[in-house]
């Protein structure tokens, strides 16, 4: 299995958090992805992928998609969990992904999430202005650097000016509080709610509710116990955890944080190399 991890140059920071280039054999079950706050724009170099849509309610799929070979698409579960597995069996898994900061969608593609909702989008589908970069038949370290060179060319204008409300979708991501933003930004309660679901796709409230869950798993995942990650994070008690990561991902934490989920997941980062630019 492999598994490589890089993170953006300095100019891309503000809109990607790190590039994915994930190589996975035959037989290896790949980890749902939970309602997120950013989003993945994911490149398939290998076989068709299946995607699945999930809601929290329910086990039963709700719709399914195909990836094939040499798509590009742009992943942002916010009401819904993604379950990924090749089309034909016994087949390797091979993909590079960005994983965009929440608010970063709509300035790079010029499309709302709230009018995305769940639905997985091709780029492959839609008049870009460039053309999707060729990626085969490199190395991870090529592939970035090609996808790096798209990135600021698709962003143009906004790569020095990082509109609003994907700042303020950031400072509520980190932990600061709405009424605090909201009155810095100097808008109504209502037109703050209008463009927060216009940049991320859902309310504020529940955006922020995402961002907590995330920030636990992630600590949990690099070794802190529950009890001490919930508690840093607000969470009243284990329980009041445990009743969100059912919420979230179907599972109470003791059935998600297996030994297979903490090797293979999209949370942990590891073999991280960063490079300025």
């Amino acid at each position: 299995m492999l598994q490589q991890i890089r993170l953006p140059c300095r100019v891309l920071s503000p809109w990607i958090a790190h590039y994915w280039h994930w190589h996975l054999p035959s037989n290896t079950l790949l980890p749902e992805l939970f309602p997120g706050t950013g989003g993945e724009l994911l490149f398939n170099l290998g076989v068709s992928l299946r995607l699945d849509i999930l809601p929290l309610d329910s086990d039963i799929i709700s719709n399914t998609y195909l990836i094939g070979t040499g798509h590009l698409f742009l992943l942002s579960p916010r009401r819904a969990r993604l379950r990924i597995s090749p089309q034909l069996t016994q087949s390797t898994v091979k993909f590079i992904s960005a994983r965009l900061r929440c608010g970063t969608s709509f300035p790079l593609l010029g499309i709302s999430l709230a009018e995305l909702r769940e639905m997985p989008l091709s780029l492959n589908d839609l008049i870009l202005k460039h053309p999707i970069p060729d990626l085969w038949h490199l190395p991870f370290i090529a592939q970035v650097n090609h996808l790096e060179q798209w990135l600021i060319k698709m962003l143009d204008k906004h790569i020095t000016d990082v509109p609003d409300m994907a700042l303020a979708a950031n400072r509520l991501y980190y932990g600061e509080s709405l009424s605090t933003v909201r009155q810095e930004l100097a808008l109504s309660e209502r037109t703050m709610e209008r463009h927060i679901k216009h940049f991320i796709g859902v309310d504020a409230r529940y955006f922020c509710r995402t961002a907590k869950f995330q920030h636990t798993l992630r600590q949990i995942l690099a070794g802190q116990t529950m009890l001490d990650g919930a508690l840093n994070h607000g969470y009243t008690d284990q329980s009041h955890f445990i009743k969100t990561c059912r919420f979230f991902t179907g599972l109470a934490p003791g059935e998600l944080l297996t030994k297979q989920y903490r090797r293979l997941n999209y949370y942990q980062l590891t073999d991280c190399y960063s490079e300025s630019k």
